[in-house]
């Protein structure tokens, strides 16, 4: 987008540079805590260190906007979530917008108490943020708008010799497509490959690397 800078951070995030918009995908926090209560083992502490994650970025880049893609929190609320709002306590003097996904299905006094706007999309500066992209009730305006979403948690995988491979996450990009990594440590990666025109960027090793 002409005079629009993105920074595509190895923290699974983007940073929207004119706007000073932090922008990150699919934390599905809670969902640790949603699976032990269930009696499925998983991993303790990965909620916190999410949130951990996400406030060195705030640190880091001091945004006046915080752009969620959906998948905020993962199941009905948990002790996790209050977690997450002393988080949002410590930097309430910046702007928090969720755009709503599929697992967004809290109260919206939750998000009201944590002060979080919810919507369902948002366009701005040629920019069209959605959770799903292929969500077939948003519509592009016009040809040089370039949608970014999250949803599916892409990865790639890296063939080396004989049988040996690495599954990464990854962007994906194009003139009309942005596609995030999640960021949640505990969501699981879904393969794709590059469609035509697109450049896939792998996240290893605290960096982004153009495949």
């Amino acid at each position: 987008m002409s005079g629009q800078e993105l920074e595509l951070l190895p923290q699974k995030a983007v940073f929207w540079i004119n706007a000073q918009t932090l922008i990150v995908s699919d934390l599905h926090l809670g969902k640790a805590g949603h699976f032990r209560k269930s009696g499925i083992p998983a991993p303790s502490g990965i909620n916190q260190k999410n949130i951990e994650r996400l406030d060195d970025l705030m640190q880091r880049y001091t945004p006046g906007r915080l752009l969620m893609l959906g998948d905020l929190f993962h199941s009905d609320a948990n002790r996790e979530w209050l977690e997450f709002e002393q988080f949002t306590d410590k930097w309430s003097f910046v702007e928090m917008l969720l755009i709503r996904g599929n697992h967004d299905s809290l109260h919206p006094s939750f998000y009201k108490a944590a002060g979080i706007t919810g919507v369902d999309a948002l366009e701005e500066s040629g920019f069209l943020f959605l959770h799903d992209e292929t969500q077939e009730n948003f519509e592009k305006n016009g040809d040089e708008t370039i949608i970014l979403s999250g949803h599916i948690h892409p990865g790639i995988v890296l063939r080396g010799k004989g049988r040996q491979s690495l599954r990464l996450p990854c962007f994906a990009a194009s003139r009309s497509r942005i596609l995030l990594p999640a960021f949640g440590e505990f969501t699981g990666l879904h393969m794709i490959k590059p469609k035509p025109g697109e450049q896939i960027y792998a996240v290893a090793e605290g960096r982004v690397l153009p495949l």
